[in-house]
């Protein structure tokens, strides 16, 4: 079946850029190719060919407002070390989702975006 209604690209506001490329590329490992310097990189996840933008000129929402990005991990708890360690700050920890859909926390980036970790 096609979906021709995919969602192909997504932005991070990214005030600090140099901070958001710094904390994706160590926490993710997220390909990040700068496009302007220190206003716009694409990163890519792997070879997904999912992706998206760092956009400098973009200002984060405040917490639970506009759509929520979450991050599907393999260890939440190994990823929330790694956000701590690279400024970022665990805004909730690790809960379980009803109904057998794993684990999620909620985190925030240094850029005071608010995003979210998914885990099985």
């Amino acid at each position: 079946m096609d979906y021709p209604y995919t969602i192909t690209h997504i932005e991070i506001p990214a005030p600090d850029f140099n901070k958001a490329v710094e904390f994706y590329t160590e926490v993710f490992n997220w390909g990040v190719e700068v496009v302007t310097v220190d206003r716009y990189a694409f990163f890519t996840i792997g070879n997904t060919g999912a992706g998206g933008g760092l956009d400098a000129s973009l200002i984060p929402a405040p917490a639970k407002t506009g759509p929520q990005l979450v991050i599907n991990v393999d260890d939440i708890d190994r990823l929330s070390k790694k956000i701590e360690a690279n400024g970022g700050t665990i805004v909730s920890g690790k809960q379980e989702i009803p109904g057998g859909h794993g684990y999620y926390c909620e985190f925030m980036d240094p850029n005071h975006n608010y995003l979210q970790l998914h885990s099985r």
